[in-house]
């Protein structure tokens, strides 16, 4: 009889703890890149890039020198049908090829919940978050990147679209406090696989010469043109005052004078083995004192899989950037990199990479490395491996 009934009872008592387990399951998801490199001439490895702002986008692929990571743990709950989670990420950075344990940093540390009945359908959030961001993979660049501590809301339902707004707040320079307000009018329906995106943000520095600023950016996603796996996004871009092109924090101190816009056209496909990203960019920036740089660039990364595992890599970037009374930087930077990897698509990951890259740039660019073994020089050769995994 006892017998019976302790059997009886495992499945039961299993049942609850498989539950129970279920009930604390943590999410991991993450992202990060790493590996050894040197350069030609007995220098450190180098990298190359044009510098700040548009002008600087830089060319990923074998041109990242740090070594970089990011990790985040979120756990969600229910209770009377409303869904609320709690999310942490860390990250970890480092300028260089050696691992140390310096660098590590709180990326996002904040709360979200839905399912109330005032608004069933949106998400409201409180803490530090990294929202709404949009980028093309092959550069380093945000173009949209809505980010900080602050408290919002998003995914409610208007008309065809979702709307979302939120409220940041910046002290990180105690002496220039300042507030921003972001908007996003988000996946409305234009066309056949076609989606219009409208982002927004208004900033304000709080200390005597801060100044305001907006900035307005639309996007258009268009999926599988003609059938051919080919998606294609268009970014137009405008920022004034002491808002920034990627609806982030400016200078806060930028008075209207300052003032920038922005062209972005890119697509990716796959067919077959063959798949590729391709970038074209034309910029100008004006800063307070009515000094404008207008830059561009034109580049792309094309993936052919010779097998299920081996792929081989070829990423290639023109970029200039002109000063007003000054003359043309430009660069141009070229890499080959044969890749293992668990797929054959463009974006399978992990992939384990080794790189040959070559760069060369003209005089008014200066130093394109920031390495005092390039002072005078306009050419580099760098070589190494590199895993680049998301998971």
């Amino acid at each position: 009889m006892k017998k019976s009934t302790l059997i009886g009872a495992t499945p039961i008592a299993l049942t609850l703890l498989l539950a129970s387990q279920s009930a604390l399951a943590v999410d991991w998801t993450g992202y990060f890149r790493a590996g050894p490199g040197l350069t030609s001439g007995n220098a450190n490895r180098a990298c190359y890039g044009l510098g700040a702002g548009s002008k600087g986008m830089t060319y990923r692929l074998g041109n990242e020198c740090d070594f970089y990571g990011e990790f985040q743990l979120s756990q969600g709950f229910q209770k009377d049908g409303i869904e609320y989670r709690a999310t942490l990420m860390t990250n970890y950075y480092k300028g260089a090829t050696d691992n140390d344990g310096a660098g590590m940093a709180i990326e996002q540390m904040f709360a979200e919940a839905k399912g109330f009945d005032v608004a069933p359908e949106a998400t409201f959030w409180i803490g530090k978050e990294r929202g709404r961001r949009g980028d093309v993979h092959i550069v380093d660049t945000q173009f949209i990147e809505a980010l900080g501590v602050g408290a919002g809301m998003k995914g409610l339902k208007a008309g065809s679209g979702q709307f979302g707004m939120a409220f940041y707040k910046t002290d990180k320079d105690v002496t220039k406090p300042g507030n921003r307000l972001n908007f996003e009018y988000v996946n409305l329906p234009v066309n056949e696989g076609g989606k219009l995106n409208f982002f927004a943000a208004a900033t304000k520095g709080d200390f005597d010469g801060g100044t305001s600023g907006a900035t307005v950016s639309l996007r258009h996603d268009q999926d599988n043109i003609f059938g051919t796996g080919l998606s294609n996004t268009f970014w137009v871009q405008y920022a004034q005052g002491s808002a920034s092109l990627n609806a982030n924090f400016g200078d806060l101190s930028a008075g209207s004078a300052a003032k920038s816009w922005r062209l972005v056209e890119t697509a990716t496909w796959q067919k077959g083995p063959f798949g590729g990203q391709v970038i074209a960019l034309v910029a100008s920036e004006k800063d307070s004192a009515g000094l404008k740089t207008d830059s561009a660039t034109l580049g792309g990364r094309v993936s052919y899989a010779f097998t299920r595992n081996f792929k081989f890599l070829t990423e290639l970037g023109v970029s200039q950037y002109k000063p007003e009374g000054g003359e043309t930087a430009r660069l141009t930077k070229l890499t080959l990199a044969p890749t293992l990897s668990v797929g054959q698509d463009f974006f399978s990951r992990p992939e384990f990479r080794l790189y040959a890259t070559f760069a060369n740039w003209n005089k008014a660019a200066g130093n394109v490395t920031g390495k005092t073994a390039f002072d005078g020089k306009t050419s580099g050769t760098s070589y190494g491996a590199q895993v680049e995994w998301w998971f």
